[in-house]
């Protein structure tokens, strides 16, 4: 990625002492834009997107809320898309410092890794299956607090007790791998991607693990701006299997490289395979997301009761889109409460999810001088914003 023009590498792990996560998206791009002389047409042309959605975008007329917008927009400028939302953001508060420093603790832990003596092996053995639970736990909640806190005894334990060529015992490797996955997915939210990837690396996708380790590389991949190489290689995973959580990562990674058809296919495919709450919860929320790729503001809304019976993650997953969905039809009143409730459901989970800080810039820019405007900046208190 670039490290223009402040020098920063958003893999990077040392502390940020600017406000970059303060300003909209569209106002980053506009900066880009300029400093390398590219015009608006000439950039609508390179990124595929109309001309004037760059220039109302870069204007604050528009805001984006599609993970496809914002992959076209960094492309088109030969940009990671990090580098127009600006993260890592700057810690702010307690939850979010505790957070941040998992990631020191988790890089640590690549270099000090790995069974020793039986002894060793036995202990990390002993509480293996009670890690588990509280990750998966938090994992659940939308709790990123305590899942920092979680994943650094659940690696020791995977690793002071399993090797990754313990093929004869199918279930130990699977929480391995789940371990691994997790913390991953912890790095790809905060953006620590060279992170994310050195621990899906050390990961041995297994026939037991229901693919967890090959979604989180799809989603790593569409996050990175590359949706289309992230559809080509869910599709080389899906030829071995094809689980619940791989097909919907699959969705999300062609429904942002827009091809509908071939996301709606996946999905219809995952929802026929979902066999629990957990699984249906993952599909009704991909499918959502999908929708909202192609500005389908109805079909999004439509699966919005749906979060009232899901987990926290999944619910706050769904309450964004829903918020972005009423957004877009005028309703600023109802964006705002479902964008609280979704912070409500999973509080730093969403304060660092960056469509939903651009979400909450382009409801202050819509409120202002009404009633709402002074809950909106209490809000952006909250999420450390300007």
């Amino acid at each position: 990625m670039s490290t223009e023009p402040d020098g920063h590498a958003s893999t990077s792990v040392t502390p940020r002492t600017d406000r970059e996560g303060d300003v909209p998206i569209g106002y980053r791009h506009a900066q880009w834009r300029k400093r390398r002389g590219i015009a608006a047409s000439d950039l609508a042309r390179s990124s595929g997107l109309a001309e004037q959605l760059v220039i109302d975008v870069e204007a604050g007329r528009d805001w984006v809320d599609r993970h496809s917008v914002l992959c076209s927009l960094a492309g088109g400028l030969h940009l990671d898309p990090l580098d127009l939302t600006g993260q890592p953001y700057a810690p702010h508060g307690e939850q979010h410092a505790t957070v941040r420093a998992a990631a020191w603790h988790l890089r640590r832990h690549l270099f000090h890794s790995g069974p020793h003596t039986p002894a060793e092996r036995q202990r990390g053995h002993t509480g293996l299956l009670s890690a588990a639970e509280e990750v998966r736990d938090a994992q659940a909640a939308g709790d990123e607090r305590a899942l920092a806190l979680a994943l650094p005894s659940l690696l020791v334990a995977v690793d002071h007790s399993v090797r990754p060529e313990d093929v004869d015992r199918p279930e130990a490797v699977a929480l391995r791998n789940f371990a691994y996955a997790a913390a991953a997915g912890l790095l790809r939210r905060l953006s620590y991607r060279d992170l994310a990837w050195s621990f899906l690396h050390r990961a041995r996708p297994a026939a037991d693990d229901g693919q967890i380790v090959e979604a989180e590389e799809v989603r790593l991949l569409t996050s990175m701006g590359m949706p289309g190489p992230a559809a080509d290689r869910a599709e080389q995973h899906l030829v071995a299997a094809r689980s619940v959580v791989l097909l919907c990562a699959a969705a999300f990674a062609y429904a942002s490289a827009g091809q509908r058809l071939s996301a709606e296919h996946l999905l219809d495919e995952a929802d026929r395979c979902a066999s629990d709450a957990e699984e249906t919860a993952e599909v009704t929320v991909a499918r959502a997301s999908s929708a909202m790729q192609f500005g389908a503001w109805e079909q999004v809304l439509e699966q919005q009761d749906a979060a009232a019976v899901m987990p926290p993650a999944r619910r706050a997953d769904l309450l964004l889109l829903a918020a972005g969905a009423w957004a877009r039809r005028g309703q600023i009143d109802r964006a705002f409460d479902l964008l609280a409730s979704a912070e409500r459901a999973a509080t730093l989970y969403i304060r660092l999810d960056p469509l939903a800080r651009e979400l909450l810039h382009a409801l202050r820019a819509r409120a202002r001088g009404t009633d709402r405007a002074r809950e909106l900046e209490r809000m952006a208190g909250r999420f450390g914003m300007k």
